[in-house]
């Protein structure tokens, strides 16, 4: 896409995604009550850019070989994140030998060096279960607090594109999947969280969730016996933009039927924007997903990318040499 689609798909978007919805300055601080104690907001926004929140202590300082200063921490407690207490971390930072700190880190990326790295500029230090950050305090039970409420909110995609085509509709998508449905809800309720150009909206939306087992990994990372989680959202929750001329794509008749459970599909998804998440999202709710029955493609009239394939070996074919066009 070019630089002026791009800004005319991301002007679009604004005024199209999420109209009904109140732009807030931070939305993901909902009080439970007015007597409750919220962290800054300074801190708050630190959830969204880090992968752990952890409390720990300094068990001792050092140098990088480039001579920066290290520290290697002890973690206490884990507030958000998939590690455990206990383990040690390394991380380029100064600290003080035997004083906790409140660290929001993410993964390096470094193959050598600390796994982790700091997302604030050094450690938060922790007294009295409380801390300092950029001249406000808070407590680390209303961080605490804030996370839960941080993390029950579902972060979706700002925009949904339409692609008429089957090379762009691949090189959309993260991952492409023949799967199995173990599990699909009806519509459901869902605060629903989306960020463009710096900007945070909520609301409240359907949302359709699955489960699915992968049977056959198309394009991307994901193998057989893969379980995951994915999110449908209905045609009528939000504007699909045809990604061709970036107007809003309609249909005579839209989707009436979701995904049933014990029939296989083949799914068109995207990852999921928030790293925490394990969740995927179809690429929109047009062409969302194909039923196969046997090797008989099953499409609905609407889905153009795949017209005049109604077989799965030859839409495998036509998908390799697609994306093979698209590398190239």
């Amino acid at each position: 896409m070019t630089a002026v689609k791009k800004i005319l798909a991301a002007v679009l978007g604004a005024l199209m995604v999420f109209g009904a919805a109140v732009a807030l300055p931070l939305p993901d601080r909902i009080a439970e009550s007015k007597t409750e104690e919220l962290p800054p907001a300074s801190v708050s926004r630190l959830y969204r850019e880090a992968e752990l929140i952890l409390i720990a202590t300094c068990m001792r300082t050092g140098q990088t070989e480039d001579g920066a200063p290290a520290a290697r921490f002890s973690v206490d407690r884990v507030l958000d994140g998939s590690e455990k207490a206990g383990v040690m971390i390394s991380l380029v930072a100064s600290a003080s030998p035997g004083v906790q700190y409140l660290l929001y880190v993410r993964h390096s990326g470094e193959e050598t060096g600390p796994a982790y790295r700091l997302v604030t500029a050094e450690p938060i230090p922790v007294d009295a279960g409380r801390i300092a950050y950029e001249g406000e305090t808070c407590s680390i039970e209303s961080i605490e607090n804030d996370i839960k409420r941080q993390s029950s909110i579902l972060t979706v995609p700002a925009q949904s594109f339409f692609y008429g085509e089957l090379g762009s509709l691949a090189s959309a998508c993260d991952e492409i999947v023949v799967a199995r449905v173990l599990s699909v809800s009806g519509p459901t309720e869902t605060v629903c969280r989306s960020t463009m150009g710096g900007e945070s909206t909520l609301a409240t939306l359907d949302q359709v969730f699955l489960r699915i087992r992968v049977e056959n990994g198309l394009y991307g990372a994901l193998r057989y016996g893969d379980k995951l989680n994915v999110v449908l959202s209905p045609y009528y929750v939000r504007p699909v933009i045809n990604a061709t001329d970036l107007t809003a794509k309609t249909v005579g008749a839209p989707p009436e039927r979701y995904p049933t459970a014990g029939n296989v599909y083949v799914f068109f998804l995207l990852r999921s924007e928030d790293p925490r998440s394990d969740r995927y999202f179809t690429v929109n709710p047009y062409e969302g997903y194909v039923r196969l029955v046997g090797g008989n493609v099953i499409r609905p009239y609407y889905n153009t990318a795949m017209r005049d394939m109604n077989d799965l070996s030859l839409f495998s074919r036509r998908l390799k040499a697609a994306l093979g066009a698209e590398e190239q």
